[in-house]
């Protein structure tokens, strides 16, 4: 008597049922709908004799005939007409999720702080198609200080933090690097740290930022924490470049407004506190080829100043 155990693992595991041998299956698809051996023979690449002999396989697999053979070409046997729906159905079943599965890998979702996303990774975005011409990389920002993967299509994160996280890997891009800037007006009212006070100071998270430099040179920190707030560092900038404070930021981030000219550093003071941006993913994920190709990608920018 089967047990229930036997009965539970013939029904849920296919592979404890012997399987038709698959080439002939489809072998058997393509000489049915051509209804001849030397046509479905031109179409797979292949000599007539192959073709009769998968057939055959299958034949004797199955222990019936599938065809029946007369002047006008192939006929299908009862039990082939009964075979072939079940054998269309699953091929295309299983051509369906193996182009899912390609779709898959050719979308990379990328998470990002917002400036940095703006700022940085923008303005080399097409090196980056160019670089990955079959991927379609979708953006989205999220300003944490953690990734999380769980519940999300997202590939591959970049994260502002000091990789204190576990479960990922975590790849230093750049630094952080932080020091004032500002309109080249309100710049030319600043000779030294200490003419910050009473200057309009633009704040983002974090927001002793100010405190930090300033302490760090010498100036009173008695009002460093006055004046208006954002909370992204592009929108600090982008007040800034209309001339409404100084705001403190990493110096990578500002660089095309720094080139440009419409914001610059009046002082050379910075602080680096061991803050960073890390690209970070899963660890199954590090085979991945359009992880590979990413991570190659971001290191090699992160090395180099951005072409404009």
């Amino acid at each position: 008597m089967t047990s229930i155990r036997e009965t539970h693992r013939s029904i849920g595991n296919p592979f404890h049922r012997r399987l038709p041998p698959m080439h002939a299956v489809t072998v058997f698809a393509v000489a049915a709908a051509s209804r001849s051996f030397s046509r479905a023979a031109e179409q797979l690449f292949v000599t007539q004799g192959a073709v009769s002999r998968q057939i055959q396989q299958l034949e004797a697999f199955l222990g019936c005939p599938l065809f029946v053979r007369h002047k006008q070409g192939l006929k299908l046997t009862p039990e082939g007409e009964a075979l072939l729906p079940v054998v269309h159905a699953t091929l295309g079943r299983l051509a369906d999720a193996c182009d899912d599965l390609r779709t898959v890998g050719q979308v990379m979702v990328l998470r990002m702080p917002p400036t940095f996303a703006a700022r940085w990774f923008l303005p080399r975005l097409p090196e980056l198609r160019s670089r990955m011409p079959e991927v379609d990389v979708r953006i989205t920002t999220h300003d944490a200080w953690a990734p999380a993967f769980d519940r999300s299509d997202v590939d591959a994160a970049v994260v502002r933090g000091t990789a204190q996280w576990p479960g990922v890997e975590a790849i230093l891009l750049m630094r952080e690097v932080q020091a004032p800037v500002c309109s080249p007006a309100m710049a030319a009212r600043l000779r030294k740290p200490a003419d910050l006070t009473g200057m309009p100071l633009l704040h983002t998270d974090p927001l002793d930022a100010w405190e930090r430099w300033l302490h760090a040179n010498g100036a009173s920190t008695r009002h460093a924490r006055r004046g208006q707030t954002f909370d992204t560092l592009e929108l600090s900038l982008a007040a800034a470049t209309r001339g409404q404070g100084v705001a403190i930021s990493d110096l990578i981030l500002a660089e095309e407004s720094l080139r440009d000219g419409v914001l610059v550093q009046p002082f050379a003071e910075t602080i680096e506190e061991g803050i960073g941006y890390y690209l970070v993913y899963p660890p199954e994920r590090a085979g991945q080829p359009k992880i590979r190709a990413l991570r190659e990608w971001m290191l090699e920018s992160a090395g180099r100043p951005l072409v404009l």
